[in-house]
């Protein structure tokens, strides 16, 4: 019976899928003022563990965040006022908040390699946006014992997760893939992915159970 991999910085404690992680993510230094800001826009978890690192303390600051896995960090960090966003992919979830922005000043952690539009659209929608880079997702360099054999079904949570497995392993064109989101996909361009319709781990396991 072939396996599910998971590649994602992400790890899954089901049993049946094997974690794969091709990347690793290093939080940078930065100092922020919280109380400067009316909202914080946040669309992965790593914006909570970059405040985290960084000794930033959580305020009564309204947070949007791009999805549930998103607002629990953010609740399990301590903020109280969340708003979760109805679309998980970045362009669409900066569409759905910009007319909630306006006229607000708002802050934006976010990852050295950003893959959506998630900013250009919100400062085009004329919203007093700062953005800071907190962290970035590295190389994490693998041994080839590792490679999923032939005929794996393959679950990509992001474009530098791809990037980074083709780094490592190459490709096989065996492998049947399952994108977490519209960006991803565009990534895995060389083939043909199923994209989740909800952009969450879980949801993609479901989705690649259905292939076995």
């Amino acid at each position: 019976m072939r396996k599910i991999y998971l590649v994602s910085n992400t790890k899954t404690a089901d049993e049946s899928v094997v974690n794969l992680s091709v990347s690793r993510i290093e939080f940078l230094k930065f100092e922020i003022n919280l109380s400067e800001f009316d909202a914080f826009v946040a669309t992965s978890k790593n914006a909570f563990k970059a405040l985290k690192f960084n000794d930033i303390l959580p305020i009564n600051l309204p947070v949007f965040s791009i999805a549930n896995s998103c607002a629990v960090a953010a609740k399990e960090f301590g903020f109280s006022e969340i708003y979760t966003g109805q679309n998980a992919h970045g362009d669409d979830f900066a569409r759905e908040i910009l007319p909630l922005l306006k006229g607000k000043k708002v802050l934006y952690l976010k990852g050295r390699d950003s893959a959506s539009n998630f900013l250009e659209i919100l400062q085009n929608g004329g919203v007093d946006i700062k953005a800071v880079v907190a962290y970035e997702n590295v190389l994490n360099p693998c041994k080839m014992e590792l490679k999923p054999p032939k005929n794996s079904i393959l679950i990509f949570a992001s474009p530098i997760n791809v990037r980074n497995f083709l780094t490592n392993f190459g490709w096989d064109e065996s492998y049947q893939t399952i994108s977490i989101g519209k960006v991803t996909a565009k990534e895995l361009n060389f083939t043909k992915p199923l994209v989740s319709q909800n952009q969450d781990i879980n949801a993609c396991i479901a989705l690649a159970k259905t292939l076995l």
